[in-house]
């Protein structure tokens, strides 16, 4: 569906254009096929799983025999909705959403540890793959609640948390079972951890492998349904100068009007990738002390 948005301009002005000559026709042909080559290599995010830099390096050090590793338990996939003043007069108030799975940290025995919960944010990355890796976040929590395992940083923390906007470190969830959920935690979680120096460095068997927890489908309805119908609607009105059954000046402007129906279809896909399943997730709101 996506290349169908991308293309459905280029291909709508294209028939309209052929034989013409018309100027303006040649202009809307360029501009588009140069956005749709661009758009076709920056599309590929949606069928490429690529770890971020933060996750590379965890796995480098896990094959290289060593991670820092407490035992953990998957918790609830959290929508945490975060008041606090904005600092702009009194009364203004911001909200910031933030989502994130709870990891509740086990003992050796496999009993309850009194530590802190972590949040285990989705793994970073560009455009599309934040969305859905907070959509694949939730269907992590909703298939490994009450699930034990391993909570992984890489031994190279410090590079990430020095090199990070946000001092976010990569980590990595590793169930009993052998399956992996990629992912980051936050400035005020991992630093209890690898900063109180209670997240030992221990050995890693690097001829075991875990294997990616399952992706769920990145079909998103509420986002994508409609932009199908409007993709499909660029290609109708494309059809009627394809067959030839309409006169030149006609063809341009039902290939300008399917190539702006196109562009919109894009624009509504992108920009409703980040409605997520509010089934999925456990609402909470929490306030700034200031406004207790």
């Amino acid at each position: 569906m996506a290349y169908l948005v991308i293309w459905s301009p280029f291909f709508a002005g294209a028939a309209a254009q052929h034989g013409s000559g018309s100027t303006l026709g040649g202009i809307w042909c360029a501009l588009t096929a140069f956005f749709a080559i661009v758009l076709s290599f920056y599309v590929l995010a949606l069928v490429t799983t690529q770890l971020g830099p933060g996750q590379k390096i965890l796995r480098a050090d896990a094959a290289a025999g060593w991670v820092h590793a407490v035992r953990a338990r998957f918790g609830d996939a959290v929508h945490e909705e975060y008041r606090k003043p904005t600092g702009t007069g009194v009364g203004s108030i911001s909200t910031a959403d933030y989502y994130y799975a709870e990891l509740l940290p086990e003992g050796e025995d496999g009993g309850p540890a009194v530590r802190p919960t972590v949040r285990f944010a989705s793994m970073s990355g560009n455009s599309f793959r934040i969305n859905l890796g907070d959509k694949h976040l939730s269907r992590a929590a909703a298939e490994l609640v009450g699930h034990s395992g391993w909570l992984c940083w890489p031994t190279r923390w410090r590079d990430l948390a020095g090199t990070d906007e946000q001092r976010r470190v990569a980590a990595a969830f590793v169930t009993d079972t052998g399956h992996v959920v990629w992912g980051h935690t936050l400035e005020g979680d991992w630093t209890t951890w690898l900063r109180g120096e209670i997240a030992p460095v221990r050995e890693t068997d690097p001829t075991l492998s875990a294997q990616v927890l399952p992706s769920p489908s990145r079909f998103l309805p509420a986002a994508h349904g409609v932009s199908l119908l409007y993709a499909s609607a660029a290609a109708v009105l494309a059809v009627p100068y394809l067959v030839g059954a309409v006169p030149f000046g006609v063809g341009i402007g039902l290939g300008v009007a399917a190539g702006i129906v196109g562009f919109t279809a894009g624009g509504r896909m992108s920009g409703g990738a980040k409605n997520l399943d509010p089934e999925l997730w456990t609402v909470r709101q929490e306030s700034h002390p200031s406004l207790s």
